[in-house]
């Protein structure tokens, strides 16, 4: 495996240099079950620095490999940066390519910001089904307004939350307007509006909802 964290580096490191086996090491961390210290400290490896079962291990580990506490300081803060600029680049690049497939469109709003039936509501398509309102790109901006009035108007219950009471308007990334029924200006806001979107996580990992509403039969 290529490009470890400094603290992986760090245990492995001094372990082979003790001539320590993973099961001693877990053992010396405090953990009874050596096969569940093993993965403790293999998660601790491949970045989890903050769960409790990571800082059982951090807080053992100087005692444990009979090292300077200030070592393991220094390569816990160093993978900490190198993940928290993982993420930024990450989210960065994220940013890129929403703004590069951005395309003007609107959502209902109801009385309800939280959706009801919230599981249902995210495995049959979320806010991409229930309250997207598709805009008529071939017309100009400032018909926008009087197309979601229309779709508003016709869905008198937005659906998971509530009755209606307006709609907003995804103008570009960086502008967007809420309006009421009427179509009147309530509030602009100098970022596009996203709905919160529902994450299913299995056995702790992310899976698209997508894929989990089609093993269900219930996608859209």
């Amino acid at each position: 495996m290529t490009n470890q964290y400094p603290i992986h580096d760090l245990i492995e490191n001094r372990r082979k240099r003790l001539n320590m086996r993973r099961s001693e090491l877990a053992r010396l961390c405090g953990f009874k079950n050596v096969d569940k210290g093993i993965r403790r400290i293999d998660s601790v490896c491949r970045g989890d620095l903050n769960s409790q079962a990571a800082k059982m291990v951090i807080d053992a580990l100087p005692t444990a490999l009979n090292i300077d506490k200030a070592a393991v300081e220094i390569a816990i803060r160093e993978t900490a940066d190198i993940i928290a600029d993982a993420k930024r680049r990450a989210a960065a690049k994220r940013e890129a390519a929403w703004r590069a497939s951005f395309i003007p469109h609107a959502y209902l709003i109801g009385t309800q910001t939280r959706p009801s039936q919230i599981t249902i509501y995210g495995l049959t398509g979320g806010a991409e089904r229930w309250l997207k309102i598709p805009l008529d790109l071939s017309q100009p901006p400032v018909t926008f307004v009087a197309q979601a009035v229309s779709v508003a108007k016709r869905t008198p219950l937005a659906p998971f939350h509530g009755t209606t009471t307006g709609f907003i308007v995804n103008y570009t990334p960086d502008s967007a307007v809420r309006f009421d029924l009427g179509g009147n200006p309530i509030e602009h806001f100098d970022r596009a509006y996203v709905p919160g979107q529902v994450e299913l996580f299995l056995g702790g990992r992310k899976v698209p909802t997508k894929d989990f509403a089609k093993v269900l039969g219930i996608g859209s």
